[in-house]
């Protein structure tokens, strides 16, 4: 992978599968290539703004939580503009406010995990485990790239 990562896990470890993004981001932290910056950003990624300076960042990646009216731990690669229209629960700044001054230096990813449920006090669904697993296990070799991007036409020839 060319350039320096930086990966963010946003989320609420309080709120079920708002958490998604964290737990990922714990995960990944482990097996991330040589070189990636991981972050859990919990609700506040405003706060890890500097990791995109100081490390010279190329690529962010951003995984989270999104109720985008789609089936329990569906994922999705979204854009900026998508994030505009979507929940992300738990973090007070807008994305696409937060990041739109980085986008000529910088690709950035969102992976957006459908949640079934954000309660207090309940854990991690099934579907949401399902697609945690589906996002860690894409990151080592890059194939997060094939996950359905959220307004992905069908170009079938039918």
């Amino acid at each position: 992978m060319q350039g320096k990562t930086v990966l963010w896990g946003l989320g609420n470890e309080l709120l079920g599968d708002d958490a998604a993004g964290i737990i990922a981001a714990r995960r990944i932290a482990a097996i991330a290539p040589k070189g990636w910056t991981v972050s859990e950003c919990s609700t506040v990624p405003e706060n890890f703004l500097r990791d995109l300076a100081e490390d010279k960042a190329q690529r962010l990646i951003v995984v989270d939580a999104a109720d985008m009216g789609l089936e329990p731990g569906e994922i999705r690669l979204l854009t900026l503009d998508d994030a505009k229209d979507f929940s992300f629960s738990t973090h007070g700044l807008a994305l696409s406010l937060l990041l739109e001054p980085y986008t000529d230096s910088l690709e950035i990813v969102i992976i957006a995990i459908q949640p079934l449920t954000f309660a207090p006090g309940t854990s991690l669904s099934e579907e949401a485990k399902k697609a945690v697993d589906s996002v860690v296990s894409a990151i080592p070799n890059c194939s997060w790239k094939n996950f359905p991007r959220l307004h992905q036409e069908n170009r079938s020839p039918r």
